[in-house]
């Protein structure tokens, strides 16, 4: 008589739920299968995002899942997951078809909130996504065009040309290092004075980058300063209306807000009911098991672990994953999770990057050359070895 099948499935085709199902691949457990449902098509590698604004090669940021997956046993499925049946152990999607598991990994990672602050869901543009990419490198390009309009003002022009950058985390810091720079070359091409264009980085805290320590900080606010970003901070952002954000003391006119500063887990680990905290992360136990839950995991930016929030953290979590079914599978003591402290590797400019590795800080060049081979291993763990390094030279090319 054969064993029965052990069904496992995922729900995620982000950082966590593909290097779950590839390492699970790689364990080879009998009469297991690996189901990975997503709702798009392609990988969508988020660390590159604001180098795709700004001119770079979709290549890098838009990876096909089949070609990640081609000739495993993994099942891809593209669906949108909108109910959980826990009775009868199934997932189901929008269209009504439900999908069977023994075991579920939730790898659904997270989303922009506004904090409620008026205009900015209606008027800002993320970056969250490929298509909120799109259209904020299609919103930079129109409103520099526009500029060569003889019939606008010179504060219109102004306006026009001027970007808000609102959030000094990563991302934020990341977008208005390389905005700038872009955004003055796209001015020159279009025969713009570039003098117009101006670059606001708005930080609600006493300083940018706020969760890192001051000496590795300053570094990169001083780069950024250099460049021609104006940085202000202890700014609490009021609203926003169509051509104008209002901040504390100040108002700003621009028709181009990029929102970086608010995210929080997918809304609907709330929704299933799962014990979540204020920014809708999931408690977890040392198995990475949801608490008061039996056979569903939650990885990544959802899950209440350390470093939750990071690409190196959900790469590691769905390793794990894959170590805790191996030994699950061959009736082994299961591993305890114990994440490693990430690398912090913070461009903030072309061919420009600070890092902060084990109390050591790199800047300039050499942290930027650190942060592509941060990139390259990232596409090593999901690409074979050629395809993997034809995207990485293919954005290093584009960045110089």
């Amino acid at each position: 008589m054969s064993s029965p099948i052990t069904r496992i499935v995922i729900v995620g085709g982000g950082f966590g739920g593909i290097r779950a199902a590839l390492c699970l691949l790689r364990k080879r457990l009998l009469n297991t299968t690996v189901t990975l449902i997503s709702d798009k098509p392609h990988f969508e590698y988020h660390p590159a995002l604001y180098r795709f604004v700004t001119g770079n090669s979709p290549v890098e940021v838009c990876i096909p899942l089949q070609e990640i997956f081609e000739g495993s046993a993994v099942e891809i499925v593209e669906a949108h997951v909108a109910s959980l049946d826990r009775e009868h152990k199934q997932v189901v999607d929008a269209e009504g078809v439900a999908y069977t598991y023994d075991h579920l990994i939730l790898a659904l990672g997270s989303e922009t909130t506004y904090f409620g602050i008026p205009g900015l869901k209606e008027h800002s543009f993320g970056m969250k996504t490929v298509a909120e990419a799109l259209r904020l490198k299609a919103q930079i390009i129109e409103t520099i065009r526009s500029c060569t309009d003889a019939t606008l003002s010179t504060g219109e022009k102004t306006r026009n040309a001027s970007f808000v950058v609102i959030g000094a985390g990563a991302t934020g810091v990341e977008v208005a290092g390389r905005l700038i720079v872009y955004a003055k070359a796209i001015a020159k091409a279009y025969g713009v004075d570039p003098s117009l264009i101006s670059v606001e980085l708005i930080e609600g805290a006493p300083k940018i980058l706020p969760a890192l320590p001051e000496q590795f900080t300053a570094r990169i606010d001083r780069h950024l300063r250099e460049l021609g970003v104006n940085i202000f901070c202890n700014r609490a952002v009021e609203r926003q209306e169509v051509e104008e954000v209002f901040l504390k003391d100040m108002k700003i006119g621009t028709r181009t807000v990029i929102w970086t500063a608010g995210v929080r887990a997918n809304g609907l680990y709330e929704a299933w009911g799962f014990p979540v905290d204020k920014r809708g992360r999931v408690e977890v136990d040392e198995y990475l098991r949801v608490k008061g839950e039996e056979g569903i995991f939650v990885i990544g930016d959802a899950a209440i672990t350390q470093y939750s929030g990071y690409a190196q953290t959900a790469f590691y979590d769905g390793a794990y994953l894959a170590r805790f079914f191996a030994a699950f599978t061959n009736k082994q003591t299961f591993p305890v999770y114990k994440p490693g402290r990430p690398v912090n590797a913070i461009p903030a400019g072309p061919q420009w990057a600070a890092v902060l590795f084990l109390g050591l800080h790199f800047y300039g060049r050499v942290g930027w050359w650190l942060r592509r081979i941060a990139d390259l291993k990232s596409f090593l763990v999901i690409l074979p070895f050629h395809k993997a390094c034809k995207i990485f030279w293919s954005g290093c090319i584009s960045d110089t």
